[in-house]
């Protein structure tokens, strides 16, 4: 007889005989055939294991999907972004999505204004950033180095210069290259003028396109 302080699940009282799992109603995988008892207390040389996980009609154990990954999350404070926007539809193509677009042919300036809200202006809470989506026209046989521009917000220039901007693509369509510019702005004020001047050394007939423009007001 096993003595009582052995837990040997798989055998029979009798050293002679064995536990059928499969009998037992126990279903798991099998992995080494049983062989005679012996005499030590815990004869059995088998090894019949069940598995974590849950049972597939398909045969065999699949894992436990409650058992997966653990999310990784974080919960940062959230920031305060108040954004002004603008959208451009002077001229019926290149936009994307809207298919409009304001354009700038060479020599040309405009203005486009960003009124705030009263109770958004507050002296030394809040700071500007513009951001204006442009591209320069279709006009691929005319070098890129050629089309400049002078903008100012405010009556501060923020930039005069040549512009990292390619040639808009496809040609005659909608444009998929549009790329967005990024200014700060010094000085907000209730009314904020953004005035932009075509400086390029090309033809009347080649231009700068303008998707769209957007005021953010981020915390200081």
């Amino acid at each position: 007889m096993v003595p009582p302080y052995m837990v040997c699940p798989f055998i029979t009282q009798y050293q002679d005989g064995m536990y059928n799992p499969q009998l037992m109603g126990i279903q798991g995988h099998q992995y080494f055939q049983p062989i005679a008892a012996t005499s030590c207390y815990c004869p059995v040389q088998a090894s019949y294991v069940i598995p974590e996980g849950i049972y597939s009609d398909a045969g065999g154990y699949e894992t436990d999907p409650r058992q997966g990954r653990q999310p990784i999350l974080i919960d940062n404070p959230a920031t305060i972004n108040i954004t002004l926007f603008k959208e451009l539809t002077a001229y019926p193509n290149y936009g994307n999505p809207s298919r409009n677009a304001d354009i700038l042919y060479t020599g040309n300036s405009g203005s486009w204004t960003f009124q705030l809200p009263a109770f958004l202006l507050i002296p030394g809470n809040l700071r500007g950033e513009l951001i204006i989506r442009a591209v320069l026209d279709d006009h691929s046989s005319v070098p890129v180095n050629r089309y400049s521009a002078r903008i100012t917000i405010n009556g501060n220039v923020v930039h005069n210069g040549r512009l990292s901007l390619e040639h808009g693509r496809p040609e005659g369509g909608i444009f998929n290259n549009w790329r967005e510019l990024r200014f700060n702005v010094a000085n907000l004020r209730r009314i904020n003028r953004v005035t932009i001047v075509n400086t390029s050394n090309t033809s009347e007939n080649d231009w700068i396109a303008f998707d769209w423009m957007e005021l953010r007001l981020l915390p200081r």
